[in-house]
């Protein structure tokens, strides 16, 4: 998963909070869904967290590395009871995957996590009385499976409802899983549903479609009752987030989980289409900016003639070609110092965080109350 993680809790001030670090070794690695593999780590002595909480791991002298960078942040799938350490990411054609995809067993990455969890962490909540409804899309499961699955050993009492949103059966990450946790415990009920369910190569019986406001009045009596948990691409987050605000959901009662960093240059063929409406948002400014230095290059070049024929005399503030001109410099030169200051305050918002020096960070959270800017 490459997400832009907890960019709002790993700000200025998460730079006091106190981390721990250990060295652990890779015990082993499956595939876990189409294009989607869980790595297994040892679990040193001392490592306590809760579930759905994230760490972030760095590759220790990896053989190769890119722009992205050696760390990212990744929320465990497993639980505080179980003896590894398990993250699970879609694969993409990065130099970090690349290298986690080819990593030896007993091989060593160095995982980083905070010693207190914040408030706004993403964590099931205290009151049982309010069930917990996890509404997730496609790798968004990580974290709702982590807390799904304490619960459920620990024997809370809380009502679990989680509504799992892929294209395919093949898509979804623990989804058999998640099916016998369901048949073995009557306080969890799983929604899988599928977008896409007549182009799978397996057969499916159960919902299909998008999660929608009708769906979830026909498991949810009270919609208002529960505590939401909402995790998956900002598509998915945002249609789900305008669908409880409908219901008259309040935003104290909606945790987010955001995951985002899935570039259309990046990800693989089985994951271009679940993310829409970004491409372009490079293309018009790149398209712009072309344009621009374009039509200035095409002044200057008047304006030289210009010189060249009439002297000096042919700057005259009555010839319009130069306020067209200047104006078009001072443009540029504006839209370049805006560029290098926000790229400048950028990186120095990323290195005050909780974890010091990153250059990547995996997803980002809101939590009661707090908006996304």
């Amino acid at each position: 998963m490459d997400h832009e993680r907890y960019r709002r809790m790993h700000g200025s001030s998460g730079a006091s909070m106190k981390t721990a670090s250990f060295e652990v070794s890779l015990k082993g690695k499956r595939q876990i869904a189409e294009g989607t593999w869980a790595f297994a780590f040892e679990r040193p002595d001392g490592f306590h967290f809760k579930a759905g909480q994230h760490v972030r791991m760095t590759l220790i002298n990896p053989p190769e590395t890119d722009r992205e960078g050696d760390s990212r942040f990744f929320s465990l799938a497993s639980t505080p009871q179980e003896p590894d350490l398990v993250i699970a990411m879609r694969m993409r054609d990065t130099a970090f995957k690349r290298v986690l995809g080819r990593m030896q067993i007993g091989t060593k990455v160095l995982v980083q996590m905070l010693l207190d969890v914040p408030h706004g962490a993403f964590a099931l909540h205290d009151d049982p009385s309010r069930p917990a409804v996890f509404l997730v899309g496609g790798i968004g499961i990580v974290p709702a499976f982590s807390m799904i699955k304490d619960a459920v050993e620990t024997k809370l009492p809380h009502r679990l409802f989680l509504f799992y949103s892929n294209r395919r059966p093949g898509d979804a990450a623990y989804l058999e899983e998640l099916q016998k946790l369901a048949e073995q415990n009557p306080s969890f009920k799983l929604i899988a549903t599928m977008t896409e369910a007549e182009k799978s190569a397996r057969s499916w019986i159960g919902e299909t479609g998008r999660i929608t406001h009708s769906m979830l009045g026909r498991y949810v009596d009270d919609p208002l009752l529960p505590v939401y948990y909402i995790s998956g691409l900002p598509e998915m987050v945002s249609a789900m987030k305008a669908m409880l605000g409908g219901s008259e959901v309040g935003e104290a009662s909606i945790q987010v989980e955001e995951f985002t960093g899935f570039d259309l240059n990046k990800i693989g063929p089985n994951e271009i289409g679940k993310v829409t409406g970004h491409g372009w948002r490079r293309t018009i400014p790149m398209a712009t900016t072309v344009l621009a230095v374009t039509a200035l290059v095409i002044l200057h070049a008047g304006a030289a003639v210009s010189i060249f024929r009439n002297g000096l005399d042919g700057i005259s503030a009555a010839n319009p070609i130069w306020y067209v001109t200047i104006g078009i410099f001072l443009v540029l030169a504006i839209f370049k110092v805006r560029y290098f200051v926000g790229r400048h305050l950028t990186g120095r918002s990323l290195l005050g965080n909780a974890f010091g020096r990153h250059r990547d960070r995996t997803s980002h959270a809101t939590r009661h109350g707090r908006k996304q800017p």
